[in-house]
This record gives structure tokens, C-alpha cells and sequence, in this order.
């Protein structure tokens, strides 16, 4: 969860969007299911999660990849490094995350709708990736029936941007990566231990949500 500006990230932000209640609206099998996208194009090597919360997507991905972490958010990456110890955990916005070591796989899950200058954001992303890296992102999109339901109950003032999934595609695409291909997500919690996810290239044209993966070019 991103912006230029900590301060609305900390633990109030969590407490109000998850009510208290993150790890139910975010099971094993939603991250198991992005891991999945994530090694159908790299089995190996090492992996940048880009607003990794709590550590929830570490916890699946440090098994098959050396995993780094970071948020905006102290409260945030405090959690995920005591949840996930094995990988490294940092506080930092977008814009900061140093280079040193070019990533094979960098995940963005929910974080680009939150982030002002996304075209800035994802060429950044891009100069972080090894030649041929991945990126692997999911973001909420507005352009259908059920997109425009979501829209009306979404209350979260830090979602900047409310796209079409088109919107999206182009914008990674004018970003410089390549080999573009992206799945719907179908998901709602439902209470309690009840939690709808579905990622699925048959629901892509009108699922409130997308995962897109795209290459950096090899050279």
C-alpha cells in the first residue's frame, strides 16, 4: 500500500480496511494462488514483494525464492519481519527501493491504485528487474457491472485510482515490459473463516479485479 506519505499507513489504516481481521481476508490460498502466477515464469532466484502488508505472500514465496519485502508502512513490515524472519523486510516507499541487487521477480499485489505518478512507479519497477525479470501486480478495476458495485462500496480514500482494466494493461505496456498476460480475481470475505478468491483467465473481462504479468526485455 503506497504513497508518497507514511502516515496513512500505519496501524489505523489496517485495522480500519481489514477491521481487525487480516489474516481471514487473507488465507494461504490467495498468495499460494499468486505464487502460482508468479513461478509459471520464474521457479527461482530473487524475489522484491512491493507492499507485502503483513507477510503474507513471503510466508508462500520464501520456500522457492530468496525473498525481500518492503512497505511504506513501520507498523507493517515490524509484522512481517517478526511472521517471516528468513526473509528481508524494509520500510520504503516505491521510489527509494534501492538497486543493488536487480531482482528476477518483483510482486505489486494492491498497491498501484494507491500510488499518484504510476507511469514514474512502474518504470522504476522496471530498472529494478534483471533483464528478462518479471513483474507480477493484481489492482482493482471499475469498468463493468460488478466493477461499479465494488466502486460504490469502496470507502478506502488512498485508492487514487479506480481504471479499467485496459487502462492497466496499457499502462504496463507503455512501460517497457513485454510478453503481457493477465488473469481475472474474483474475491469478497464473506465473514468469518469465508473468504471468496478466484483467479482465472475465463473471468478476466469482467472480474473486479486483474493480475497482470509482464517481462522486462531481455537486453
Amino acid at each position: 500500500m503506497y504513497s508518497k506519505i507514511s502516515a496513512p499507513f500505519e496501524a489505523d489504516y489496517f485495522k480500519k480496511v481489514y477491521q481487525g481481521d487480516y489474516d481471514r481476508r487473507n488465507p494461504r490460498y490467495k498468495h499460494r494462488s499468486y505464487l502460482r502466477e508468479v513461478r509459471r515464469v520464474t521457479k527461482k532466484g530473487l524475489l522484491l514483494d512491493v507492499g507485502c502488508a503483513y507477510g503474507a505472500f513471503l510466508k508462500e514465496a520464501v520456500g522457492h525464492f530468496e525473498v525481500h519485502g518492503c512497505d511504506i508502512s513501520a507498523h507493517a513490515t515490524q509484522i512481517a519481519a517478526s511472521r517471516v524472519p528468513s526473509a528481508k523486510t524494509f520500510q520504503s516507499e516505491i521510489f527509494s527501493i534501492q538497486g543493488r541487487r536487480k531482482y528476477d521477480v518483483i510482486t505489486c499485489f494492491d498497491v498501484l491504485e494507491h500510488v499518484p505518478d504510476v507511469d514514474s512507479a512502474l518504470a522504476h519497477l522496471l530498472e529494478l528487474l534483471k533483464p528478462g525479470g518479471a513483474l507480477v501486480i493484481t489492482v482493482p478495476v471499475y469498468d463493468t457491472i460488478i466493477g461499479n458495485i465494488v466502486e460504490r462500496l469502496d470507502k478506502d480514500p488512498t485508492h487514487v485510482h479506480k481504471q479499467s482494466r485496459y487502462h492497466w494493461i496499457n499502462l504496463v505496456a507503455a512501460a517497457g515490459f513485454q510478453h503481457l498476460y493477465w488473469k481475472g480475481i474474483l474475491r469478497y470475505y464473506l465473514g468469518g473463516p469465508l473468504y471468496l478468491h478466484y483467479c482465472g483467465r475465463t473471468i478476466r473481462r469482467f472480474a473486479p479485479a486483474i493480475l497482470v504479468t509482464g517481462l522486462a526485455p531481455p537486453h
